[in-house]
């Protein structure tokens, strides 16, 4: 009943590790981010504020350049994609930039590299082991 109500019910939903009523959910969290186009952190959940201290975030010109050159590099080290885990991570250690899905409108990560606007970057693949991003062809 629970996985019903998180999944296809809008019940219950996560906030810091534990369930909650939808309305105080991550989920509805990001989403309201998301129509403001403002970065998520985590942190909102529990403080209700949005903390903008750390890395300057992407914007759309930004986010498209980078993940090109993130792929780029993938396929000159032999790879065929790059795990849509490890995308932000990326960003953050090579860019030194935050890659918000949240600031670009988005509420979750591969909503937003499903975007039209990364249609001639990356496509969104789900693989055996889980999401991967790959070059658009």
């Amino acid at each position: 009943f629970t996985q019903i109500a998180i999944t296809h019910r809008k019940l219950l939903g996560y906030a810091n590790g534990k369930v909650v009523p939808f309305s105080r959910s991550q989920a509805v969290v990001k989403a309201q981010l998301a129509q403001q186009q403002l970065h998520h952190d985590g942190s909102s959940i529990s403080t209700g504020t949005v903390d903008l201290r750390a890395l300057p975030i992407a914007d759309w010109d930004a986010a498209r350049a980078k993940l090109r050159d993130i792929l780029a590099t993938a396929i000159n080290q032999g790879l065929e994609s790059v795990p849509l885990s490890n995308v932000k991570r990326l960003f953050r250690s090579t860019y030194q930039l935050e890659l918000s899905e949240t600031a670009l409108g988005h509420c979750r990560l591969t909503e937003l590299l499903r975007d039209e606007r990364f249609r001639d970057v990356c496509k969104v693949q789900l693989q055996d082991h889980g999401y991967v991003i790959l070059p658009a062809q």
